[in-house]
């Protein structure tokens, strides 16, 4: 949730460039609509936050995972819009991720006068959302936006915040493809778009906020703040020339909210005001009117049923529950030291990259394929160790598609790596790793000599998501240990052996019979699903995979390149490696599956890249690395694990068991680094 941005002016040169730099890692559980799917679906949401205050304004970055359960299923079941049974199939997982920022007038102009009684600012506002889930259908949308922001302040240090603004969207569903590509799902009796790819009408909408501690409590009970978050959108008609679709999914005004939000400060209560919001846990009652813009009156199989009840599935509220901590640096007046006696944020350093890989591959469907990455990573110091945080998604050509185009599984596309109808592949990746040192939890130095700088326990997690049809759901955690050393030019080379656990899914797991309901409905409607198990296999009856434990070996590296000579010192050279063990097939209990299957040791490297300053180029060593260009070159054998080597696998290998090459991925990518 944007906040109120301190008045700050880059004129004066004895201030930073940048004054808060917040970031919150939080957890949240509750039940909420799912168009087309369900009433009250169960989610679990992991999520990322970052606000920053910056010489002419603010930045407010969010990633989120999410998961479903069992009502809101992936492949192949279909769901409850459409009033059958749903089979077993897991929970669908999703990704989104926010930008939204402002350019404070009384900043951009040097002035006071956009600051009036409660009046704290006017601001420019531009922002991006981005969302998918693994679903059948495929849902996902990408949205600009821009507006007016007008800031007021509230009590006890509150501020209430509201925006009218632009808002343009682009949606990609399976329902919106022709009847021939989507084997029953689609846009019948309509023609369809060709990509599966609608863009709405430009319309208006207005998003709220506002936040208040409730500092006229007594003071024993001056734990407790309250916050809300709204966004109201206009029409934007059907996205589809008029024809191609049913005019029953024109779009509605809609309405996203979060009306209260109630939160604990946990960390004040157990540490005293200076800890304030270090540690919060909170509940609040969200609610959606017409859900993305459906319209829940005449949205037949989406919101209604096909005999038009309603399924309640794009209207409605529900209770989330949540914990959030914060990490990094914080606003200048967080405490200098630990409640242990060290200082407990030091540092932080947030980038957003994006970049192309001309030459990736994607396992079963291409061996080549160009993919942009949009990434935001994090980086902090705290009183016991680091944080790493890495969220990237990647957008591919036609010949990755998205569900329901598959090469693997069907015969939609015409050949491998060709051009197929549906869209491009969506993916999200996201990564973290926490370490604590040896050094600051024991006081002492004995885990530096020479280059050593330190040993650290490493603790992290993954995770990982596309919009493929086999609706892969990566989740893995990591353990070890991290030995960090030294180089020439502030640099360092870290090495992490690892224990290493994954969960997965995959279409390929089902029985024959998965998805499968008494009314025929298996895979995208009719015909029913008919499987690719071998005989006398199980198959698991989600779908899941639950891999074996393996080990892994992590290692990074980065150095400045200061041996150059001084009018060309504006280069810089780093790396990564990981390697990870083989982890068996992803059969568990009784379940059973082929040893096509077996998975061999994956390597996923990035052994150089060079980086540009070009910041420190054009305007000297202050700025230095603001923004950055870079070249690297990545190699990735036995992508996720797969094994390249074994013809019998079917996503590696031609059906004659020659290689089709998309298992193993090499090529040399160019980006750009910006910091915020």
């Amino acid at each position: 949730m944007t906040r109120k941005a301190p008045k700050r002016t880059l004129r004066d040169t004895a201030r930073p460039f940048f004054f808060v730099n917040d970031n919150r890692i939080s957890y949240s559980w509750g039940t909420r609509v799912a168009p087309g799917y369900s009433a009250k679906g169960i989610l679990n949401t992991a999520a990322f936050t970052h606000f920053d205050v910056w010489a002419y304004g603010t930045n407010f970055v969010n990633v989120a995972y999410v998961n479903f359960d069992h009502s809101v299923p992936t492949t192949p079941c279909v769901g409850t819009a459409q009033s059958v049974p749903t089979g077993l199939c897991a929970g669908a997982g999703g990704a989104f991720a926010n930008l939204r920022s402002t350019f404070g007038w009384n900043e951009l102009f040097d002035t006071k006068a956009f600051s009036v009684g409660p009046l704290s600012g006017i601001s420019f506002m531009v922002g991006a959302d981005v969302s998918f889930f693994n679903a059948v259908s495929g849902p996902s949308l990408s949205a600009l936006m821009a507006g007016v922001q007008f800031n007021l302040t509230l009590p006890y240090k509150g501020y209430f915040s509201v925006t009218p603004l632009y808002y343009q969207k682009w949606e990609y569903n399976t329902t919106n493809l022709p009847m021939s590509v989507t084997v029953g799902m689609g846009a019948a009796p309509f023609p369809g778009t060709p990509d599966g790819i609608t863009q709405f009408d430009s319309t208006w909408g207005v998003d709220l906020s506002y936040f208040m501690e409730l500092g006229f409590l007594p003071e024993n009970l001056q734990f407790f703040s309250i916050s809300a978050r709204a966004s109201i959108l206009g029409p934007q008609g059907l996205g589809a020339p008029i024809g191609a679709l049913t005019p029953g999914l024109t779009r509605a005004v809609s309405l996203t909210s979060e009306p209260i939000r109630l939160t604990f400060d946990v960390s004040k209560y157990f540490w005293g005001p200076k800890y304030s919001h270090l540690i919060d846990v909170w509940t609040a009652w969200r609610y959606a009117k017409n859900e993305t813009g459906y319209n829940d009156a005449v949205a037949r199989g989406v919101c209604l049923t096909a005999d038009g009840r309603s399924n309640g599935a794009c209207t409605g509220g529900g209770v989330f529950y949540g914990i959030t901590m914060k990490v990094g640096d914080d606003v200048p007046s967080a405490p200098a030291m630990s409640v242990f006696g060290l200082p407990f944020l030091k540092n932080s350093d947030d980038r957003l990259t994006y970049a192309v890989l001309p030459d990736a591959s994607s396992p079963g469907q291409t061996a080549r394929t160009q993919k942009q990455v949009v990434a935001y990573t994090h980086q902090d110091v705290w009183a016991y160790g680091t944080n790493v945080f890495r969220a990237e998604f990647l957008k591919s050509d036609h010949r990755d598609p998205s569900t329901p185009c598959s090469v693997a599984i069907n015969d939609v596309t015409s050949a491998f790596g060709a051009s197929a109808p549906c869209a491009g592949n969506l993916e999200f990746d996201a990564s973290l790793r926490s370490s604590f040192g040896f050094n600051e939890i024991f006081g002492t130095r004995a885990f530096s000599a020479g280059p050593l700088r330190n040993v650290s326990a490493l603790v992290g997690a993954d995770v990982r998501m596309t919009r493929t049809f086999d609706a892969s759901d990566k989740k893995a955690v990591v353990a070890g240990l991290q030995f960090a050393f030294d180089l020439p030019y502030g640099g360092y080379f870290n090495i992490a052996p690892l224990y290493y656990q994954e969960w997965n899914h995959s279409i390929f797991a089902y029985g024959n019979d998965a998805g499968n309901t008494p009314a025929g409905l298996g895979i995208l409607g009719q015909p029913p699903y008919v499987g690719t198990m071998p005989a006398g296999l199980t198959g698991t009856i989600d779908g899941n995979l639950h891999f074996n434990p393996t080990w892994a070996l992590e290692i990074g590296y980065g150095m400045e390149l200061g041996f150059l000579p001084e009018s060309l010192r504006y280069f810089s050279v780093s790396g990564q490696a990981g390697f990870y063990g083989p982890k068996g097939n992803g059969a568990y209990g009784a379940y059973t599956l082929p040893s096509s299957m077996n998975t061999a040791t994956e390597i996923k490297s990035e052994p150089i890249r060079l980086t540009f300053d070009v910041s420190k180029v054009l305007w000297g060593k202050r700025y230095s690395h603001f923004i950055d260009a870079f070249v690297a070159y990545r190699y990735w054998k036995n992508k996720f694990g797969l094994d390249a080597g074994n013809p019998a696998n079917r996503l590696c290998s031609f059906a004659n068991g020659i290689s089709n090459r998309s298992c193993t991925e090499e090529t040399v990518y160019a980006g750009v680094t910006m910091k915020f």
